[in-house]
């Protein structure tokens, strides 16, 4: 990411989820509730943007140029929120009474739990450049979620979250780390998780991380050179990625024990998959897991 500057990232997620078609096969799976509040604060933070979404050639557009790069990226965008949110649903239920989001970009995780479980405490932490816009798009729908502008690359997340007044280490918490861990470093990555556990010891944790492909690099499985190279170009390039065998030593010299791992094809039945056939699924290579400290029931 350029200093100062906001993420393109976290605008082409809101916008790619935007584009998903809702097709009879995936409209039961998809996660209604996110795209209809991220298109408002789409509107909210770029409103030229949310206008071009709006016409059919831009969406055409934008369709053929993930077919050319990306094919199926948009729907994995969708079937990755789908998931995160019903694991939140299911960590609050077990008695979880904070979330906490890192690098949270565009997202409505927040907002919409909070609709929910009005008591719940939701903080989001993000680069200051895309807080800020965020948090003036979000306006009153999000006057409840304590929003941290900084960079975690330079501030430790313990002393970040220290310093929020909303923020209870005692609480059950969980971290949400979505679309984040791949433009970090592997030795930082290690590091902030070590933070979560130390900031808040009765935790839960659920992220995404990239596959290392073929080359030994983190990727989607099919990966776009054009995209790579935009990405570098943009500041923020894929940077770490891990094994699915590796999660749980990993986690655990974190102080984390692995709950699950699954992707965002599994979300879809065999009867699904089959009807999109195999150009319309979902882009792979990128996993979503599960994991909670040791004090965590």
């Amino acid at each position: 990411m350029k200093p100062g500057q906001p993420s393109n990232t976290a605008l082409i997620v809101a916008a790619g989820l935007q584009l998903v078609r809702p097709a009879p096969a995936v409209a039961p799976v998809l996660p209604h509730e996110a795209m209809r509040r991220g298109a408002a604060l789409l509107q909210a933070a770029h409103p030229r943007m949310a206008a071009l979404l709006r016409k059919g050639w831009f969406r055409r557009a934008c369709r053929m140029l993930e077919r050319a790069t990306l094919p199926g990226i948009s729907l994995h965008f969708a079937l990755r929120k789908r998931i995160l949110r019903e694991h939140a649903q299911g960590a609050i239920a077990a008695g979880c009474r904070q979330v906490v989001v890192l690098g949270a970009g565009f997202d409505t995780l927040c907002m919409e739990l909070l609709a929910a479980h009005p008591q719940l405490r939701c903080i989001e932490i993000d680069h200051p450049a895309t807080q800020a816009v965020k948090r003036r798009a979000a306006g009153e729908g999000g006057s409840a979620v304590h929003y941290i502008g900084v960079d975690l690359a330079q501030q430790a997340l313990g002393r970040v979250l220290a310093a929020c007044p909303g923020f209870r280490s005692g609480e059950p918490t969980l971290f949400v780390a979505e679309g984040l861990l791949m433009y970090v470093p592997r030795a930082a990555v290690g590091a902030l998780f070590a933070q979560m556990a130390g900031a808040a010891p009765n935790s839960r944790v659920a992220f995404t991380w990239l596959e290392p492909q073929a080359d030994g690099l983190p990727n989607f499985r099919r990966r776009s050179r054009l995209v790579d190279f935009w990405l570098r170009l943009r500041g923020e390039p894929f940077q770490s990625g891990m094994l699915r065998a590796d999660l749980a030593r990993f986690l655990g010299e974190a102080g984390f024990v692995m709950d699950g791992v699954t992707d965002s094809v599994a979300l879809l039945g065999p009867a699904q998959q089959a009807s999109l056939g195999r150009e319309g699924l979902p882009l792979a290579g990128e996993y979503i897991c599960f994991a909670r400290t040791r004090l965590a029931s």
